[in-house]
C-alpha cells in the first residue's frame, strides 16, 4: 500500500492526503459502478414464466365478455291517469311505483284504508316526494258512489273510447300553457320561454335543467305534459358568418370561446366543417358535443 501511495505522489504529484483521498474513493467507485451487476448476479431471482399457461390465459381473456349482463325484461314506465282506491298490482307496476309500495298501498286498502285526496298517498310509508310528484298530475280519486257505479276514470271520447292524455310541444308552449303546471308561476314560464328562444329551441328536456328556479319536481311535471318533436331542428349560428357579438350572445358559449372561433377564422379561413372547432384549444369534445346542435358552416 505504502508503494502504491508514493507511486501516485510521484505519476501525479498529489500531496500525501491527496494521494490517501485517491485510493478510498477509487474503490468506492468500482463498488458503486458494480453494484447492481453483483445484485442481478447473486440476488435477484426472476419468476419462472410458464409460456403455456401464460398463452391459456391470454386466450381466456380475449375470450372474456367484459359487458354487464343487461335484464332482458327492462320494466317500462307508462304515466296514466289511475285511482290508488282501485288500482291493481299491475297498474302500479306500470306507473313505475316500487312493488314495496305497492304491497303497502295494497295492505292498507286490504285493511279498510282508502284515499280520498291525491296526498293521501303521501302516508303510505316510504313514499318518495319525486315519485309522488311525478305521479300527481295522474292521480284522479273517484267517489266512493262513483266507485259502486264502476267508474273508469280514463278520459273517453264521445263514442266511449278510450284517448291518450294530449301533451303539447314544449318548443312552441307560451307562458300561458306553462303556467298550468303546478309549481310554475309567471316568473318561470317567462324565464323558460326566454332561455328556449335564446338557445334555439330545447333538443332535451333535461335542459330545462339548465333554467334557474325549476327544481326536479316541477320539471318532472313538465315532462308529463309537453314533449319535443323528434323531427324539430334548432335554430342555428352559421360560425362562418356570425359575429362575436352574435357568438357570445348563445348560453352555452362562453365570450372567450366567441373570440377564439372569431380569431381562427381570421387566421385559417371559413370553417369547411364543423369538427373544425375542435382545433380550437377552448373547445374539448364535452363542449363541441354541447354546442354542436345550435351550430352551422352554411
Amino acid at each position: 500500500m505504502q508503494r502504491l501511495r508514493l507511486w501516485i505522489r510521484n505519476i501525479f504529484g498529489f500531496s500525501r492526503s491527496e494521494a490517501n483521498g485517491l485510493l478510498v474513493l477509487l474503490p468506492t467507485m468500482l463498488l458503486i459502478l458494480f453494484s447492481y451487476p453483483i445484485y442481478r448476479t447473486f440476488f435477484y431471482h426472476p419468476e419462472i414464466s410458464n409460456i403455456n399457461e401464460q398463452a391459456k390465459i391470454d386466450s381466456l381473456i380475449a375470450q372474456w365478455n367484459f359487458n354487464p349482463v343487461q335484464d332482458i325484461e327492462s320494466s317500462v314506465t307508462t304515466l296514466f291517469p289511475f285511482d290508488p282506491n282501485t288500482a291493481t298490482r299491475k297498474d302500479f307496476d306500470s306507473l313505475g311505483i316500487p312493488p314495496h309500495l305497492s304491497d303497502r298501498i295494497i295492505n292498507y286498502r286490504s285493511k279498510g284504508g282508502s284515499f280520498r285526496k291525491p296526498n293521501d298517498l303521501l302516508k303510505i310509508y316510504s313514499m318518495d316526494s319525486d315519485l309522488f310528484e311525478q305521479l300527481y298530475p295522474f292521480i284522479n280519486i273517484a267517489s266512493p258512489k262513483e266507485r259502486s257505479n264502476g267508474r273508469n276514470i280514463t278520459k273517453k271520447s264521445k263514442n266511449n273510447i278510450s284517448e291518450p292524455l294530449a301533451l303539447q310541444d314544449l318548443n312552441l308552449a307560451d307562458t300561458s300553457q306553462l303556467k298550468r303546471i303546478k309549481g310554475i308561476g309567471t316568473v318561470l314560464a317567462s324565464r323558460i320561454v326566454k332561455y328556449r328562444d335564446a338557445l334555439g329551441g330545447f333538443i332535451d328536456q333535461n335542459q330545462l335543467k339548465e333554467v334557474y328556479g325549476l327544481d326536479t319536481a316541477v320539471i318532472n311535471r313538465v315532462k308529463t305534459k309537453f314533449y319535443i318533436d323528434s323531427k324539430f331542428k334548432p335554430d342555428q349560428l352559421n360560425i362562418n358568418t356570425v359575429n362575436e357579438s352574435g357568438l357570445s350572445n348563445h348560453p352555452y358559449i362562453r365570450s372567450k370561446i366567441a373570440k377564439s372561433i372569431v380569431a381562427y377564422r381570421f387566421q385559417h379561413g371559413s370553417f369547411i366543417e364543423i369538427a373544425d372547432l375542435l382545433k380550437i384549444d377552448l373547445i374539448d369534445q364535452t363542449v363541441f358535443d354541447r354546442i354542436r346542435p345550435y351550430l352551422s358552416i352554411e
